[in-house]
């Protein structure tokens, strides 16, 4: 079975000052990861490398069994998202759930958002009835 994602031997180097060095991690598809470390270990910089916003120097990512290569394509945002640990600054609290969800939807185009919205709010077990509140 391919795994979800797979990172190999990972360095991320910012102006000569080595931030990851060596960092190998497997994820199987379905599988729930948790990244724990102190301030400063490099988590964030670790998802940023896969995400494509951290310079990689050396090492491979691979997601659902396509090597990345230095650019992410559009398809690759389709599929991988980051989501930030602060909820108050990544959500508009004058917005309901269901306008917050409905954006990314639109803007890569997908036809079938309100099954998407459904399903999502099933998944994390808030259901439909949270849809329409504020965040």
């Amino acid at each position: 079975m391919t795994s979800a994602l797979s990172v190999d031997r990972l360095e991320v180097v910012f102006d000569r000052f080595r931030a990851l060095k060596g960092v190998s991690l497997e994820v199987q598809s379905g599988e729930s990861f948790g990244l724990v470390g102190e301030s400063g270990s490099g988590k964030s910089t670790l998802l940023r490398a896969i995400a494509g916003l951290a310079p990689i120097a050396s090492g491979s990512i691979t997601v659902n069994g396509k090597k990345l290569g230095a650019r992410r394509h559009k398809a690759f945002y389709r599929e991988v998202q980051m989501v930030f640990q602060d909820p108050y600054g990544s959500l508009h609290p004058r917005q309901t759930v269901d306008r917050l969800l409905q954006e990314p939807l639109a803007i890569h185009g997908f036809a079938d958002g309100e099954k998407r919205i459904q399903r999502a709010l099933d998944e994390v077990g808030l259901g439909t009835g949270f849809r329409f509140r504020y965040s």
